[in-house]
């Protein structure tokens, strides 16, 4: 990707990660907004997201007041992803200013496919399955709701993925299973420009046995025989060291406020 400015990188990091959530909640029949202003997801389902504000300063203020307004009608609880992209630069404050809190962060990353090696080491008892029904579906909700320890919104994260079906064009379900037993959890999304990594996850008592970085290997590679040239993958504290490793680069930090 040596040629392909950080900008572009970073564009395309956060137009694949926003298009992710967008077309589960088209799946869904969420409420969408998809305008050059602001993308959101609003759901009762589960979490309910706003990504890649455009806001003049001049109104930044009056269309988040807005916005929070129509969050308190529908009583839902949001989050809103806050990039170096997003505008007005100071939109930090005018959450804040309207009872937004600061929550987490995500490290944006993305890896060169054409430097990902074919082969690499699964260890000893990992096997790696793509889902491909309905019961191995409900399977793979439970490992992400145990590996992300997702306990308040674990019967609606089966429910809206559940829903959504194992066969979906853009969106392919993986389980990772450790001496026959389901451990690991994740998932590629077939963006138009890059392929992303979303819920790679282990349960606590299979973690730092080489799986994850094995899944990880396996999903990059299919991407790669897929044609895409990039992966994405937005990776929370505890993830970035293996990414890292892998070969991720990161490109920026993903800032993530809360209104509940």
């Amino acid at each position: 990707m040596g040629y392909i400015s950080q900008k572009v990188i970073s564009n395309l990091i956060e137009n694949n990660t926003t298009n992710f959530f967008l077309n589960l909640g088209y799946l869904n029949n969420d409420e969408i907004m998809d305008s050059p202003e602001i993308k959101y997801v609003f759901t009762k389902n589960w979490h309910s997201r706003i990504f890649m504000a455009n806001f003049n300063e001049s109104n930044a203020s009056e269309n988040v007041k807005k916005i929070v307004s129509k969050i308190k009608k529908m009583h839902i609880s949001v989050l809103w992803y806050i990039t170096p992209m997003s505008r007005p630069e100071n939109l930090q404050n005018v959450l804040i200013d309207h009872g937004f809190k600061y929550q987490s962060q995500w490290r944006s990353m993305a890896i060169d496919l054409k430097k990902v090696p074919e082969k690499f080491n699964i260890p000893k008892g990992v096997t790696i399955k793509e889902v491909l029904n309905l019961d191995e579906l409900k399977i793979w909700t439970d490992v992400l709701v145990k590996s992300f320890e997702f306990p308040k919104v674990a019967i609606s994260y089966k429910k809206y993925f559940c829903k959504l079906g194992p066969k979906n064009l853009n969106f392919h379900y993986y389980l990772g299973f450790l001496d026959e037993k389901p451990v690991a959890s994740a998932m590629i999304f077939k963006g138009e420009e890059a392929a992303g990594l979303f819920y790679i996850g282990t349960v606590h008592n299979a973690r730092r046995k080489g799986i994850a970085e094995a899944l990880t290997f396996y999903l990059l590679n299919k991407a790669k025989n897929e044609g895409y040239n990039i992966t994405t993958i937005q990776s929370s504290e505890m993830g970035y060291p293996l990414y890292k490793k892998i070969g991720f680069k990161e490109y920026y930090i993903t800032k993530i406020y809360a209104l509940h």
